[in-house]
């Protein structure tokens, strides 16, 4: 079975690793990683790791078998591109737009959720950033 996910993986967290994990029981995991400019749109700031950063992060966890970068243009054509039998959400990702353009294309792709999420998110990591490595104008780090 091909197991399509995507997402930023900008830093990658036992989160993902449980995800990406998750995603290997189904079969081959291909991961499309979000590009640079996609991620300043939807989250209003740059990625603390490029497109390129991410993509060689992921390419070295071995339950993945390829990793490509996202289209810039229509979100879907990874997806037309790699004919996927299952994509694999997250519990926070969104799917109607996916499941409308399934059925349109004529896939018999399925799409599958992560019921559970392990409590790790962008925000949780820069809290405890914070947390270890507090702000302080005075000092050089």
């Amino acid at each position: 079975m091909k197991v399509l996910i995507a997402g930023n993986f900008d830093v990658i967290h036992p989160g993902h690793i449980y995800f990406l994990t998750e995603a290997s029981k189904l079969g081959e995991v291909t991961v499309v990683v979000a590009r640079d400019e996609t991620i300043k749109k939807f989250k209003g700031r740059a990625p603390i790791f490029n497109e390129n950063e991410r993509k060689l992060i992921l390419e070295n966890l071995k339950m993945i078998k390829k990793v490509i970068l996202g289209d810039q243009k229509d979100f879907f054509t990874p997806v037309l591109l790699e004919k996927p039998d299952i994509i694999f959400l997250g519990p926070d990702q969104y799917s109607s737009w996916i499941e409308e353009r399934i059925n349109k294309s004529g896939l018999g792709t399925k799409i599958m959720r992560l019921n559970n999420r392990l409590p790790y998110s962008s925000s949780e990591l820069k809290r405890r950033f914070l947390k270890v490595y507090p702000i302080d104008s005075t000092k050089e780090t």
